[in-house]
């Protein structure tokens, strides 16, 4: 049986409980919790930590897998006071993720051009692959002692900038323990940038850990993160690759709008049908 998730995404016009209630009316029985306003701008800890485990308990929900902060929140931040304010708050997530038993925690490798100074110097590149490793380096530990596995995702940015697709990063986690270091597809990131899911998701092959299942436009994408099957991608040729690569990790669903219209409790519901229509 494939383990089936629904990020907390999809309910951000709410805070993290009604969040987690509504994904789990849904249907779903997994999650992907994420961590920014307005569900988790802070990971609980001590007493707070263990009553929202127990509120997990109670509504018989996992999460399988944590969104660490985005905006300025990436590992190869290029100025190192940047980078080691990062590692500090993706250390504290990497060890909430371990503490409620999740298995993942996806991390953007580098930053949207908007929120780097200078954002087309022409040295950022090499400055963002140094810092991509020595965050790595300094969370591996981490990771290791939470037993959690960080999870690198490809990205929509249209810049010049590295480490954007799983056919860069693949080498890149290569060099890291398979435990700790894995990668994700986002399958509207990819599109949006003009790669193909289906071959990105094979350039990750045994390195994959994670999936953003969300649609987008066909010829205009804009990482639009619709219900699969309500946009211009070739869900068969997807699903064949993850086939192909002996997937086994979560089949996670990050669906944030809709198209005409739809509520986020009628997207979840739309999603959860075409979750059981591919045998999820």
């Amino acid at each position: 049986m494939k383990q089936v998730n629904y990020s907390t995404v999809g309910f951000t016009d709410r805070d993290i409980e009604a969040a987690l209630d509504a994904v789990a009316a849904a249907g779903f029985k997994g999650t992907e919790i994420v961590g920014q306003a307005p569900h988790l701008d802070q990971p609980p800890e001590g007493q707070a930590l263990i009553e929202f485990r127990e509120r997990l308990d109670s509504r018989e929900l996992l999460c399988r897998t944590v969104h660490a902060p985005l905006t300025r929140n990436v590992l190869g931040a290029p100025e190192e006071e940047w980078r080691r304010e990062v590692v500090e708050v993706l250390a504290r997530y990497v060890r909430f993720a371990g503490a409620i038993e999740a298995d993942g925690i996806v991390i953007h490798p580098i930053p949207n051009p908007i929120f780097v100074p200078a954002a087309e110097d022409a040295s950022l590149p090499d400055r963002m692959r140094s810092a991509v490793r020595h965050s790595l380096d300094d969370l591996v530990p981490v990771a290791r002692e939470a037993g959690v596995c960080m999870l690198l995702e490809n990205l929509p940015y249209h810049c010049h900038y590295p480490l954007l697709t799983l056919e860069e990063l693949r080498p890149l986690v290569d060099e890291y323990p398979e435990q700790q270091v894995g990668l994700v597809i986002d399958t509207g990131h990819a599109w949006t940038i003009g790669r193909d899911p289906a071959v990105e998701i094979r350039a990750a092959g045994a390195r994959l850990r994670g999936t953003h299942l969300q649609d987008v436009d066909g010829e205009h994408p804009n990482d639009d993160h619709w219900p699969p099957t309500h946009g211009g991608l070739h869900w068969a040729d997807i699903r064949q690759a993850l086939e192909d690569v002996s997937y086994e990790g979560f089949w996670t669903f990050e669906v944030a709008n809709g198209r005409q219209g739809e509520t986020p409790e009628e997207l979840a519901r739309v999603t959860r049908q075409v979750a059981g229509s591919w045998g999820l």
